[in-house]
């Protein structure tokens, strides 16, 4: 029993591991992945979106990027194959990804500017502490599903891989 548990545990740290390795490469490839030019009225909203993320609040955008995301995903809305990702470092990270209102009308003004980006993505930097929101069928914007990781090896639309 006492192996059972050792094994369980090495296996958790071993996905762990391997997550924490996938984000830091999605962050470090995002610049890699030829996204496209954006608009004026794409980077107004990306701009609006880091102000609000910060003001009046203890926290900071230290990461921002773009990722070219159909490798990743069975299915995306048509032509939109971009996520943008935003990694916030600070004592007020975990309120602001708890806040499930204040994220989803952030990714909403995001994704209705940016023509080719369907999914917004929030983490704490340099961890797997996140979430994503996409569009959705009516034009929706709405929070993906997580689920564990080695569940799937390409993800269905909406789904997000979370610890």
């Amino acid at each position: 029993m006492q192996l059972n548990v050792q094994l369980g545990q090495l296996n958790q740290i071993i996905a762990t591991g391997l997550i924490i390795t996938n984000i830091m490469f999605l962050f470090s490839s995002a610049a890699e992945a030829q996204p496209r030019k954006l608009s004026v009225e794409c980077n107004a909203a990306l701009q609006r979106a880091k102000k609000q993320i910060q003001k009046n609040r203890n926290v900071k955008v230290v990461y921002t990027g773009q990722e070219n995301i159909s490798q990743d995903y069975k299915s995306y809305p048509t032509n939109r194959p971009f996520s943008y990702q935003f990694g916030l470092r600070g004592p007020a990270t975990e309120s602001i990804l708890n806040s499930d209102k204040f994220l989803t009308i952030i990714a909403t003004d995001i994704i209705n500017n940016c023509p080719s980006i369907s999914m917004v993505a929030f983490g704490e930097y340099q961890t797997d502490h996140g979430g994503a929101y996409g569009l959705f069928k009516n034009n929706t914007v709405a929070a993906f599903e997580c689920v564990d990781p080695g569940t799937t090896i390409k993800l269905s639309w909406g789904q997000i891989v979370c610890i």
